[in-house]
C-alpha cells in the first residue's frame, strides 16, 4: 500500500499532539504546551465559527438575490444577522455596554430567541402526538404502542395539573402526579446517563484510534 507523505506527516502530528495533551493533564513539563496547543484550536475553533457565519450569510444572500425557492426566508435570516451586527457596534455608543452581555444582546436573546425557541418547543408536542396517531394507523407493533404510553404519560406529567382533576395520594408521601412523573422520568434519565455513556466511550475510542493512527479524518 503507497503511504503518501502528506498523509503521514498529518498523522504523526495528530498523534504528537494528542500524546502531548493528554500527557499535559497529568501534570509534568508538558502542561504549558498542552495549553498553547488549546489555545491554538480555540482560536482555529473562533475562525471556523466566523468562517460558517460568512457562508451562511453568502449563502442566504444568494438565495435572496436569485428568488430562490423559500427566499422570504432568506430574507430574514439577512435582516436578523445584520441587526445583531449592527446593535452590537451601536450598543457602546448607546450605553447599552459592550462585548456579548450588553443590554441588547439580552433584549434580542430573551424576547425574540427564548419566545421563538419556547413557541417551537410548544409545537412538538403536537407533533408527537399527530406522529404517534398516524404509526399507530400503519403499524400495530409492541414497540410503538410503549411509545405512545410513554408519550402520553410524559404530556401528562409535563402538562399543568388542572385543579379540577383529582390527584389522590398513593402512599403516605406520594400522590398520583408524583407517581407519573416518576415512571417518565425514571426511564429517561437512566437513558440520558445511558446515552452520554455511550459517547464518552466512543470518544474515548475514537481518540485511541486516532492516537494509534488507525483512524485519520484529515486525510484521504
Amino acid at each position: 500500500m503507497k503511504i503518501r507523505l502528506v498523509n503521514l506527516v498529518a498523522t504523526v502530528i495528530a498523534v504528537l499532539a494528542g500524546l502531548i495533551v493528554l500527557i499535559g493533564y497529568l501534570g509534568g513539563p508538558l502542561q504549558d504546551a498542552r495549553l498553547a496547543l488549546l489555545s491554538i484550536v480555540s482560536l482555529l475553533a473562533a475562525w471556523a465559527v466566523v468562517a460558517g457565519a460568512v457562508n451562511l450569510l453568502l449563502v442566504h444572500a444568494k438565495k435572496f438575490l436569485n428568488q430562490a425557492p423559500g427566499w422570504f426566508y432568506s430574507l430574514w435570516v439577512l435582516l436578523g444577522f445584520l441587526l445583531v451586527i449592527v446593535v452590537n457596534l451601536l450598543a457602546p455608543f448607546l450605553g447599552w455596554g459592550s462585548g456579548a452581555g450588553n443590554q441588547a444582546n439580552t433584549w434580542i436573546f430573551t424576547t425574540i430567541v427564548t419566545v421563538g425557541g419556547a413557541s417551537l418547543a410548544g409545537l412538538v408536542a403536537f407533533f408527537l402526538v399527530f406522529a404517534a396517531y398516524k404509526a399507530l394507523r400503519t403499524r400495530r407493533t409492541p414497540l410503538m404502542v410503549v411509545f405512545v404510553i410513554t408519550l402520553v404519560l410524559a404530556l401528562i406529567v409535563l402538562a399543568p395539573w388542572p385543579s379540577f382533576v383529582p390527584n389522590p395520594s398513593l402512599t403516605a408521601t406520594a400522590t398520583l402526579r408524583d407517581s407519573l412523573s416518576a415512571i417518565v422520568h425514571v426511564p429517561a434519565v437512566a437513558g440520558a446517563r445511558g446515552l452520554l455513556l455511550g459517547i464518552a466511550l466512543g470518544a474515548i475510542a475514537t481518540g485511541v484510534r486516532v492516537l494509534m493512527g488507525l483512524d485519520r479524518p484529515y486525510g484521504d
